[in-house]
């Protein structure tokens, strides 16, 4: 039996930057001898990335050495982004890679369900309604009986204590999947690939944030268990909460950078159901009795042995008995427990061997029928010999039956033939549509954190007559002048993808519009035809373009111009592209890149939202920007018409410069981000008493660079109105924001997305006015929403109304708000 072993944690695999390959020291390899040691599995479960305790999964993996592991329900698509633009899918993707960072910095795995982050939501109630509350129940089974978790940690109360929506469901489901994933009754659609489980334990990590009294209940009964964190240890030169701060501090969209502790840092855990432990002497080892079958009793002693014989100066000393281990786990009955032990053995040979091993392809973007070339090296620093059979992938076989040992070095150029059938390279989760659940079409993909490696090779290992299989992922290597060598996967994309300049464009009039589109192609001598396809009532010219490219990686721009018709509808502007052979759906290629994750693709159909919306802009044309961090409402407006200029640093503090805009807009979270701003507040209350008009969207009240804002004092509260759907009350229906340039509708309320804001203000001076007032179903109405108050000539307003995604989502109701909103200085002499 050859055992396949995938690099999730190898020596030789590559941090989440994808920089350097991370060199694993004496240190190292006895920690995670301690890890293989254990029997003992642990499932933290809570609803999005961050949410996850890292210091209590930092502990149990390095102190306790459990296998760990967080199931995060979502991906975090309805959340900000304090570091860049991206919102809905990406940041799911973005954030899904910072869970993976932070899972390699404190030793946990990690793993999802199909539910679609919706943004905050109120109750469980209305989060089942959207989740599909069976299908995320079933999920859930599915990660325990894959895992096969004793301990089930969740970080969320099943109570309005938990706050969100999304959380209270967690916690819901996670007690109803304990009890579920032991019966073959439920669910038995999983049976064919997994067996039923049954959890040992269940407790939640409750935390002062609920109750406030922890410390005193801990000494008055036996439901609270707790553990010293901050505990340090000696083998890894940490903390365990340091661990978890470094942990965290992935969390870098969210703003999540952490203080790095020391000293006592006590965790708590409350009983939920099953085993209850004793509070004076906590033993969770003795919930698993893995290793009590007979032939496993043996392997576990010879695995105590390694352990105590360690030699730090050697660690090579130890592969001869390793293999021996891992000879002897080939006879055992292959259940899930042993295999697992398998390739932790494996990865333990690996590691003594200080292996350093790479495939590195000379481009970064492959594509389907084609050949590519790349470049294996392995070498061997230890004195123990190491003997490379083969490699494989698909249907290329490369034989070598290299022995290397000595600091000896294969390197060999391998010719990788992509099958015409291969899969393109997107995010598993998205390739179907979706709504409150991801479409995963393939059942074992369920839970999977992110796809299996594009290209790689399955390497056949030989060490000490035992054989094994290690599956080496695919990279291109480049060296950067400031950052150093980097390694970016493989992806196999289409071979030419077509990027709008935008995904919205607003046609405020029956003129025409360009749309400009950038077309790559990643193969040579390719030719064909690319058609723009228009909703009703739209027309075009050009409608279609020929385009050739004599090389891989091309790129020419191409446009079109498009008009609406009296009578034209909202709707999408799709491509197809048609060669000799076929014509298919245009695809777009998203880069995500940051230094802090691997560079990531989106693939997805080309396309462009076009939006006719009766728009009259009331005479503003030139705004001025002080952007925010994730802040894309730039293009938006300039879509709409206007001609935006973004106010860099030192311009704020030119207050003759400022007077030359009709209206000056501040971006979502500045004053959370940006220090400067703190320094501009009078020259910007100077320029709204001159006449202009000062717009603040939302900001939230954890970490303001300063409590000055405007010329008015206003408090900022965690108020929200999530519904959509609510219907707006408006409180002064006269004010001018509702009736000049554009009237307010009824229908401007309609089609917004996820939310109608956030961030609204709880108090405020009387000077400032409330205009709308909303809530969400039960809840008392929020009015901090829309502020407007008038200071000298001008006015001052403040917003926690979501701009930021409904411009982008094409909303002609939030189109024609704000441009009310940006002309409140403006009178009817000066219309356009």
């Amino acid at each position: 039996m050859r055992v396949l072993l995938t690099a999730i944690m190898a020596v030789f695999v590559f941090t989440a930057k994808g920089q350097f390959p991370n060199r694993v020291t004496s240190s190292d390899i006895y920690h995670d001898l301690q890890k293989t040691e254990s029997d003992v599995r642990v499932l933290y479960v809570a609803a999005h990335p961050d949410d996850e305790n890292t210091r209590l999964i930092s502990y149990f993996e390095n102190a306790e050495h459990f296998r760990t592991a967080y199931l995060s329900l979502t991906r975090g698509d309805g959340g900000q982004n304090l570091i860049g633009t991206e919102i809905g899918p990406a940041i799911g993707v973005l954030r899904t890679q910072e869970l993976l960072a932070a899972r390699s910095v404190d030793g946990g795995e990690q793993f999802f369900t199909r539910a679609v982050d919706f943004g905050y939501s109120k109750s469980s109630e209305e989060t089942f309604e959207k989740w599909e509350q069976d299908i995320i129940l079933g999920d859930v089974v599915w990660a325990i009986r894959k895992f096969r978790p004793h301990l089930i940690v969740t970080r969320f109360p099943p109570t309005n204590y938990a706050g969100h929506g999304h959380h209270k469901a967690s916690a819901i489901l996670a007690e109803e999947a304990f009890d579920l994933a032991g019966d073959p009754t439920a669910f038995p659609d999983q049976l064919d690939l997994v067996s039923v489980w049954t959890p040992k334990s269940m407790y939640h990590n409750t935390s002062t944030w609920w109750v406030k009294t922890l410390d005193e209940d801990y000494k008055k009964g036996d439901d609270l268990i707790r553990f010293d964190v901050g505990l340090f240890n000696p083998v890894i030169g940490e903390s365990y909460a340091q661990i978890a701060a470094r942990s965290r501090s992935q969390h870098r969209s969210q703003g999540f950078g952490s203080d790095y502790p020391d000293g006592t840092q006590i965790e708590y855990l409350s009983y939920v159901k099953g085993v209850k432990f004793d509070p004076k002497n906590i033993d969770i080892n003795a919930l698993s009795q893995d290793w009590e079958d007979s032939k496993l009793k043996e392997v576990h002693q010879k695995i105590i042995d390694v352990i105590s014989k360690f030699d730090y100066k050697s660690p090579e000393s130890a592969i001869d008995e390793l293999v021996e281990i891992a000879k002897y786990l080939k006879t055992a009955p292959p259940t899930p427990f042993v295999e697992q032990k398998t390739k932790e053995v494996q990865e333990l040979i690996l590691q003594c061997l200080n292996l350093e091993m790479t495939l590195d392809f000379e481009k970064r973007y492959l594509v389907k029928a084609s050949s590519n070339s790349a470049r294996l090296r392995i070498t061997n620093p230890s004195v123990h010999p190491l003997k490379v059979q083969s490699a494989t992938y698909g249907t290329n076989t490369w034989t070598f039956d290299d022995i290397l040992a000595d600091n000896q070095t294969l390197s060999e150029e391998l010719l990788f033939e992509i099958p015409a059938n291969a899969e393109f390279s997107n995010p598993y989760w998205l390739n179907e549509p979706f709504e409150g659940t991801y479409q995963v079409a393939n059942r074992e993909d369920i839970g999977k954190p992110e796809n299996d490696p594009a290209l790689f090779a399955d390497l056949e290992l030989e060490i000490n007559d035992y054989a094994f299989t290690y599956q080496l992922p695919g990279y291109q290597k480049t060296v950067d002048l400031a950052r150093g060598v980097i390694f970016t996967p493989v992806n196999v994309v289409p071979g030419v993808n077509f990027n709008f300049s935008e995904n919205v464009l607003i046609a405020t009039d029956s003129g025409s519009k360009r749309i400009s589109v950038t077309v790559t192609s990643h193969k040579a001598n390719v030719s064909g035809v690319v058609r723009i396809q228009l909703p009703n009532g739209w027309t075009c010219e050009p409608c279609t373009h020929n385009l050739s490219f004599d090389e891989a990686e091309t790129t020419k721009l191409i446009s079109f111009d498009v008009r609406a018709g009296e009578n034209s509808t909202s709707g999408t502007a799709s491509l197809s592209w048609s060669t000799e052979k076929r014509e298919v759906t245009a695809l777009s290629l998203q880069e995500i890149e940051y230094e802090h994750i691997p560079s990531q693709i989106i693939l997805s159909p080309s396309s462009i939202q076009l939006e006719a919306i009766p728009l009259d802009r009331g005479g503003v044309n030139l705004i001025g920007y002080i952007e925010g961090p994730g802040d894309d409402v730039v293009k938006y407006l300039r879509a709409a018409g206007y001609t935006v200029e973004v106010i860099q640093p030192d311009d704020l503090l030119n207050a003759e410069m400022l007077h030359k805009y009709d209206a000056i807009v501040t971006g979502i979270r500045a004053y959370n981000t940006r220090e400067d701003l703190a320094s501009a507040n009078g020259i910007l209350n100077d320029y709204v008493a001159a006449g202009g008009t000062w717009v603040v969207q939302y900001q939230t009240s954890r970490g303001l660079k300063t409590d000055k804002i405007g010329p008015f004092d206003f408090e900022l509260s965690r108020e929200r109105v999530t519904d959509e759907f609510a219907a707006p009350k408006l409180l002064n229906g006269e004010h001018r924001v509702f009736i000049y340039p554009n009237t307010i509708h009824s229908k401007d309320w309609d089609g917004w997305v996820q939310e109608r804001g956030l961030y609204f203000a709880g108090e405020w001076a009387s000077e400032l006015e409330p205009l709308i007032a909303w809530n969400d179903p039960d809840e008392p109405e929020r009015k901090g929403g829309l502020l407007i108050g008038d200071f000298g000539e001008g006015h001052f307003v403040y917003t926690g109304i979501s701009f930021f995604r409904e411009l982008p989502a094409g909303v002609p109701g939030a189109y024609r708000l704000l441009a009310n909103i940006l002309s409140l200085s403006k009178d009817s002499s000066d219309n356009d």
